[in-house]
């Protein structure tokens, strides 16, 4: 049997879709999945061992969307998961000549599915989330019933050994506190204030002394970088390992595995940290919600805090002030590093 999962895009969004993986194996073991997904996220599913080939999306002009299409086609898949249910997802689904054609239903998609999936507005369980709990909705019509599943990052051995390599050529090492901080959000919008994160992080190096803290952002938030730099205190300036830096998400994702825990802004990093078992805080942006990404495999460690839980009826980020955070801060430090070191 041959098993398409569609999901275009977004790391946080591919790593939920990647959840049917495990449940589409047990039920079907002899099964070869593969997993259509655009380049700059196929990472997040390398070394999954769940995943014979994974497929790039390609819709750099209609010719190549179309030789795109009839590849699907000519692969002949028997069922087809489209978690991302789009109008470009839903005709190469529906051109696929799959048996089984599943997506969600949308007034204008579901014409492409033979078994389209209302979403439910209620989770199941109270450590997923709507995001997982309706991928796995999309495996009701292949008669598979809810179980709790997490994503997983899998980390090769040679990827393992790079990242060790990254931590020696900054003095580093697996010995040392090492926090990975989501210094700033994928998007604006999504990124708590400057001057509240700069608090956060002055927080974390005054509980613990001897954290070494490898700030992670993209090339084009340096800028945004600094400004955080020139605001946090002198100690906290010592604490911050400068010249950190990965080139890829492979490499991130392995140095995260070697942190104690991760802190910072909710998004891409918090989920794939989430994912590799790396006890995380998330600090959400007032426009996304818990219930939608909060998921947790280890709800006694990960610790997730909203504008709502201080400041009911706002959606102002600035209300978001960093001391409703810093006993949190400390409670999870308390429980993530210094009960393990002592």
């Amino acid at each position: 049997m041959k098993i398409l999962v569609i999901q275009r895009k977004h790391m946080g969004d591919v790593l939920v879709s990647s959840t049917i993986l495990h449940q589409l194996k047990k039920k079907y073991p002899d099964s070869e999945i593969d997993f259509l997904v655009d380049n700059k996220h196929q990472q997040i599913l390398f070394g999954n061992p769940l995943v014979k080939n994974i497929i790039l999306w390609n819709e750099e002009n209609i010719r190549k969307m179309i030789l795109m299409t009839w590849k699907i086609r000519r692969n002949k898949y028997d069922i087809i998961l489209d978690s991302s249910s789009k109008v470009n997802s839903g005709i190469i689904t529906f051109f696929s000549n799959a048996k089984k054609r599943i997506g969600f239903f949308k007034k204008y998609t579901q014409v492409f599915y033979n078994a389209p999936v209302k979403r439910k507005k209620e989770t199941t369980s109270k450590n997923t989330t709507l995001s997982i709990e309706h991928r796995l909705q999309l495996l009701e019509p292949l008669d598979i019933s809810f179980q709790e599943v997490f994503p997983k990052t899998y980390i090769l051995d040679e990827e393992l050994s790079s990242a060790k390599h990254i931590l020696s050529k900054n003095g580093l090492s697996t010995n040392d506190n090492l926090i990975m901080i989501s210094t700033f959000g994928s998007k604006e919008e999504k990124t708590y204030p400057i001057e509240y994160i700069a608090k956060i992080l002055d927080y974390i190096v005054n509980f613990q002394k001897e954290a070494k803290l490898l700030c992670n952002y993209l090339p084009h938030q340096q800028a945004l970088f600094s400004r955080v730099y020139d605001l946090v205190l002198p100690e906290t300036r010592n604490a911050i390992v400068v010249d950190f830096d990965t080139r890829n998400l492979r490499e991130f994702a392995a140095v995260t595995s070697l942190c104690k825990c991760l802190i910072g802004n909710e998004g891409g990093a918090t989920n794939l940290s989430k994912s590799l078992g790396i006890p995380t805080f998330s600090i959400f942006a007032p426009h996304v919600s818990i219930s939608d990404w909060g998921w947790t495999s280890q709800p006694d460690r990960d610790m997730f805090l909203h504008l709502s839980d201080f400041v009911p009826n706002s959606s102002n980020y600035e209300d978001f002030k960093p001391e409703f955070l810093e006993k949190h801060i400390n409670t999870f430090l308390e429980k993530n590093i210094c009960a393990n070191n002592g």
